[in-house]
């Protein structure tokens, strides 16, 4: 029986590493490492694997961002077979091979006989393989979660866009499973700015779903061109404000949470700039153990402005008036071509999202309407009970001012 270490997710993917009885690897990326894996947010001496008496031992090197096993840090930690820890960018999968000559799947759980998972191939080589009838194409995007490729749906003939999570072996087939029978039940959702899901499956170790194809952009590119081009006249902010607040009270009718609204989130369609709200779906599929092991390693810092004070405190207390802070919080670097709280460390980060209040937006752009300067910092409120209570709220709001100053949304 071997035991292996092997990488499915990170900049090195695909790489395996053996361990032997008594011995220690060291794994990190600089030389005193056993590992030196490319990756720059792995600590230099980050972590450890020890095998000791029939026991693996995974123990932190006192690592700068730990190491985490289903999003919890630890310091020492006993693997079973198929665990998965993160470190970095990279993760690790802790398995048995009875065969050393391949990675073909031989044991038999119905005898007690751990059963390794099969190698899995890196996400950027699926392109040209199919996922039941889609066929990827192209990679239009990666992620901490995963990546999507462009598609072409050969049952119904159109193009698609595919995001397939990235493999880990410690969401066990049940959890897989609930995540496709949540994905599916959202495929009736019909929204004008909800990206349509066509469906979701698992094929392997890969958990994928299909969804409609927008082509343009996302408002990341946006802020981003504005420190470039100039400021993005307010009353296409309104409309990035109408569009997605009608797509954030059809997800409240329905009583879901998306949790997650940031620029990166919502697309605005090249041929009229209408804007679409996208990963609802996936908040939803993603809900429960999957959520805390897929979202919660490797949080990066960009992500934390667009947080509501709650959740930056856990996800107890949040609920649909959070998403309307990271729509706030959206509006605002849109307005301003800066996030309502910037900081190099991420503990100050944090303090300014919970404590402080941002400039106002007029402070970098006189030209903005005052009526809707003012539902922007009240959307960024820091209680929740003093924002918007519903999004019908904001939207009722918005609706005043277009009506007032003769803006058209849609």
């Amino acid at each position: 029986m071997k035991r292996q270490l092997v990488l499915i997710a990170g900049p090195e993917t695909g790489r395996v590493f053996s361990l032997d009885d008594g011995q220690t690897i060291v794994i990190g990326r600089g030389q005193a490492s056993d590992t030196q894996i490319n990756d720059p947010r792995m600590s230099r001496v980050h972590c450890q694997v020890q095998v000791d008496g029939g026991k693996t031992l995974l123990m932190d090197n006192g690592s700068s961002s730990g190491t985490l096993v289903a999003g919890e840090k630890v310091t020492r930690y006993e693997l079973q077979p198929g665990d998965v820890f993160a470190v970095g960018d990279t993760q690790l999968r802790y398995q048995l091979d009875t065969h050393q000559e391949s990675n073909t799947v031989v044991g038999d759980q119905a005898f007690g006989r751990p059963q390794p998972q099969p190698a899995v191939v890196p996400l950027q080589q699926l392109v040209g393989k199919s996922l039941s009838h889609f066929r990827l194409d192209a990679i239009i995007a990666a992620g901490e979660t995963g990546m999507i490729f462009k598609a072409h749906d050969t049952e119904h003939d159109r193009v698609a866009a595919v995001k397939v999570l990235t493999p880990d072996s410690s969401h066990q087939e049940e959890q897989k499973d609930r995540f496709v029978r949540a994905m599916n039940t959202m495929i009736g959702v019909r929204n004008p700015h909800i990206i349509q899901l066509y469906g979701a499956g698992k094929n392997g170790p890969y958990c994928w779903a299909a969804m409609e194809f927008v082509d343009g952009e996302d408002l990341t590119k946006v802020i981003q061109r504005i420190g470039i081009e100039g400021m993005l006249d307010w009353r296409e902010v309104f409309r990035v404000a109408v569009h997605i607040g009608r797509a954030l009270l059809e997800a409240h009718q329905r009583k879901i949470i998306h949790r997650n609204v940031t620029p990166a989130n919502i697309l605005r369609r090249h041929r009229d700039k209408a804007c679409l709200l996208g990963d609802l779906m996936l908040a939803k599929a993603m809900e429960g153990t999957l959520s805390r092991q897929v979202t919660q390693p490797g949080q990066i810092i960009g992500d934390v402005p667009y947080m509501s004070p709650e959740r930056t405190r856990g996800p107890e207390g949040v609920d649909h008036r959070s998403d309307i802070y990271g729509l706030g919080a959206t509006l605002y670097a849109l307005l301003t071509g800066q996030t309502p709280f910037e900081s190099t460390s991420l503990p100050d980060l944090i303090r300014m999202v919970r404590q402080d209040e941002p400039p106002k937006p007029k402070e970098y752009q006189l030209s903005i309407n005052e009526r809707f300067q003012d539902v922007v910092m009240q959307m960024l409120a820091k209680r929740p009970e003093d924002r918007f209570e519903t999004p019908a709220d904001l939207l009722s709001e918005l609706d005043r001012i277009g009506t007032f100053d003769n803006l058209d949304a849609d």
